[in-house]
């Protein structure tokens, strides 16, 4: 690579560091905050410098506050910090500005880059530090303002924010994948990473790398006195980098090590912040293909949300039966911390938190994770819970219990983790799961759900947006339930939905939003348990009686569906409407078999009353379809209804008997939730999992009707999902309102509609 395409790398690196940290990339002149090397001069002619200038300089509040120089190869990063330091002396002596930020960057694309922050801290510059530890990014606006109040200099570190670590753990991915690092063994090279950095300085040459990495991972398990004697030759085991699969790391060590320091590891390792939890989420679910790696992570901000709802304090022995990497122990970690006062209160959280997990590496990370937060004598066990020695340990002995179990594990489903860790809680002790959502509404748990409430009381159900998990498609709810006293009819059961969690996926990655409902849900479940009435629009209470004896416990099936805008209900109308057209367009011959008369087999019927809140089943007769699958048929003229989202939910077109036919046409469910309007006589699919149901009209009901119907159920698809289909003993149940007035069809008909529209693509499609 030339030295001046390297050049501008690194400049590009630069630009795209301080834009991640916070700073606006754009010219001052237009509320911008960088200067690069040809435009300081002409902003700042006072400035002082001359002919030679550093590559950038960072402006706050209208005055110049950090110099930047950049080098092209990462060794060269003395020469890059040393004339920085020179540059900011300059404008010093010879301006009216004082400039107490010098960064130096070096590097390149292969090998990474190095940066390196100074303080001016009297007539000396020193390195900027964070509880003793070097920052080593472009420091942010409020690390200045700390470090110019302070005046020594020390800051107060900034955590990453999400898009960070998420940008780190897709490089930090690519470059494993390009070592020819197996899925399954990169979380033990981040772990032994991030454990050699937070004990020293690695030598990242390439012959000394692996060997400096071991040995710091010695040293820092060596020196723990947390960590109790047994746990520290296996936890060394665990971690250190031997053998052949390893040695094809070494060329890339600098360049990770590089990527972890852009995140201030080692400063931020030194905080409250679950640095090595919040990198694992990122590097777990946008690592590419770590999902291999058969990991179900619960992201942070969920297991703080789940120490707070069950109120986990200081004096609570916590258990996590299936930890993970530890995310709910440090949570529950933190929260008891904050509350204990004096050493004696100290040890004992340390002695009191409990965990599981089977796999070697991901125990190591657990384990490492509470190491981090100061804490090495969790009893964090590498066996399985299920084990007699582990039942006979903990059965009984726990007042909190944490569990995200194991998705769809056939020889262990979720309900069996559920039930182990119900037996580790004395009586009235309590426990928060974020688990599918499926065992809570399907029938195949129905058996459970009835003896679950004959042993334990369900105290509330908070259903998660079904994107928590992305790129894992997992519907999830939240149980929180009190151990061994069995559910009463009179209790008050706390349902709620969080739609928004203070995150929404955006270009292929949750980032952070304003409004999250955790909140106030928190608040208002802690109402409840203490009998006042909750005024929040995302929850209810119900009587306990609702779901026994198997029923439910979906908060899909209780909440109220909240009040749509005019706009939200025409956007729902529309859809409906140009479904149609859009099938259409798929399949022109639909315009050849729409209903002529569609709608008037209903006309002689009575008329509903209008605006009536009123169950499906009132408005409706509610159908299975009677097809079988549409492979088991020739092509004809007969729309295939099945339940896909794309063209009506048509698949094409086939030729069957008549006795599956519905010849008026109808409304049409999909197993999701999804309604449509079929205008023609169909044949909808009724066996297994994507069966469609029929709504036939008990009205009189024309065209927009059934329009104005369908939108009212897709206003409440939020009820349904993989676990919780839309089969018609729930749509019978299913609440809708009838419109405010009588919807006459004037004008056009839906026939007459379709043709016009089938006649203009094929004008416009040159054909005619």
């Amino acid at each position: 690579m030339s030295k001046k395409r390297a050049e501008s790398r690194a400049r590009y690196y630069l630009r795209s560091q301080a834009k991640k940290r916070g700073w606006n990339i754009g010219h001052p002149s237009k509320g911008g905050e960088i200067l690069e090397e040809q435009e300081i001069i002409d902003y700042f002619p006072d400035i002082g410098l001359a002919l030679e200038r550093p590559d950038f300089l960072l402006v706050k509040a209208g005055l110049p506050v950090v110099v930047i120089e950049a080098k092209n190869t990462a060794n060269k990063i003395q020469q890059a910090i040393d004339e920085a330091v020179e540059y900011a002396n300059t404008i010093n002596k010879k301006s009216p500005y004082e400039v107490k930020f010098a960064v130096g960057a070096a590097g390149e694309e292969n090998h990474g880059f190095a940066v390196e922050v100074r303080y001016l801290k009297g007539k000396e510059w020193k390195p900027l530090v964070s509880k003793g530890y070097e920052i080593t990014t472009i420091p942010t606006r409020r690390e200045i303002d700390i470090a110019l109040i302070a005046d020594d200099a020390t800051t107060e570190v900034d955590v990453p924010d999400s898009s960070e670590f998420i940008d780190t753990a897709i490089n930090l991915s690519r470059v494993l994948r390009t070592a020819r690092i197996e899925a399954p063994l990169r979380p033990k090279v981040i772990g032994a990473l991030a454990l050699a950095m937070y004990q020293g300085e690695i030598n990242t040459s390439e012959k000394e790398a692996l060997k400096s990495i071991n040995f710091l991972i010695q040293e820092a398990i060596k020196e723990s006195v947390d960590l109790s004697a047994n746990k520290k030759p296996r936890l060394e085991e665990s971690l250190k980098l031997l053998g052949s699969d390893y040695d094809r790391l070494s060329p890339y060590i600098a360049k990770i090590v590089h990527l972890l320091r852009g995140l201030n590891i080692r400063a931020v390792l030194q905080t409250d912040t679950d640095f090595l939890g919040l990198f694992y989420e990122a590097f777990l679910r946008y690592g590419y293909d770590n999902n291999a790696l058969g990991i179900v992570f619960t992201p942070r901000h969920i297991t703080r949300f789940c120490a707070e709802l069950i109120d986990t304090k200081s004096t609570d022995r916590v258990i996590d039966i299936a930890c993970g990497t530890g995310g709910f122990l440090v949570a529950a970690f933190d929260k008891m911390m904050a509350a204990a006062h004096g050493p004696k209160a100290i040890q004992k959280v340390k002695r009191d938190l409990y965990g599981f997990d089977t796999n070697p590496t991901i125990w190591a990370l657990a384990t490492l994770n509470m190491f981090f937060r100061g804490d090495g004598k969790s009893h964090i066990e590498n066996k399985s819970c299920f084990e007699q020695e582990s039942i006979d340990s903990v059965n009984d002995d726990f007042q909190k219990a944490f569990l995200n179990p194991p998705f769809s594990q056939t020889d262990e489903p979720e309900r069996d983790f559920i039930n182990a860790s119900m037996e580790a809680l004395v009586p009235e002790g309590l426990i928060a799961v974020v688990v599918k959502a499926g065992i809570f509404a399907d029938n195949e748990n129905s058996s459970w759900r009835k003896e679950f409430t004959r042993n334990h009381t369900v105290l509330g159900m908070i259903s998660l947006p079904e994107d928590l998990f992305y790129p894992t498609a997992a519907p999830t709810s939240i149980l929180i339930a009190r151990a061994h006293i069995p559910q009463k009819d009179s209790d008050k059961v706390f349902m709620a939905r969080i739609n928004n969690d203070g995150f929404e996926k955006l270009k292929g990655r949750r980032v952070e939003i304003t409004g999250s409902q955790l909140p106030a849900t928190e608040i208002a479940f802690k109402q409840a348990m203490q009998g006042v009435d909750i005024k929040i629009e995302n929850a209810i209470t119900i009587e306990a009686k609702c779901i026994l004896g198997g029923n439910e416990w979906s908060p899909q099936q209780w909440l109220l569906q909240p009040i749509e805008t005019e706009t939200k209900l025409q956007t729902y109308e529309n859809d409906v409407r140009f479904s149609i057209y859009r099938a259409v367009t798929a399949i022109p011959d639909l315009a050849d078999v729409v209903l002529k008369d569609f709608g008037e087999i209903w006309s002689e019927l009575e008329n509903y009353q209008i605006s009536k809140t009123a169950e499906l089943s009132h408005y409706f007769s509610v159908l299975n379809g009677k097809s079988s699958g549409e492979k088991n048929y020739i092509e004809g003229n007969i729309p295939y209804i099945s339940s896909g989202d794309l063209s009506n939910s048509i698949i094409r077109l086939v030729d069957t008997d008549s006795e599956e036919i519905f010849e008026g046409g109808a409304i049409t469910v999909t197993a999701f939730g999804q309604a449509y309007v079929q205008p023609w006589s169909f044949v909808a699919r009724g066996n297994g999992g994507s069966s469609v149901r029929v709504l036939i009209p008990k009205y009189n009901m024309g065209f927009n009707d059934l329009v104005w119907f369908a939108s009212q159920i897709n206003a409440q698809r939020w009820r349904f999902f993989y676990g919780r289909m839309a089969i018609k003993s729930r749509l019978i149940r299913l609440e809708v309102i009838s419109p405010p007035e009588k919807l006459n069809d004037s004008g056009k008909t839906i026939y007459s509609r379709i043709h016009e529209f089938k006649n203009s693509l094929i004008k416009l499609s040159g054909t005619a």
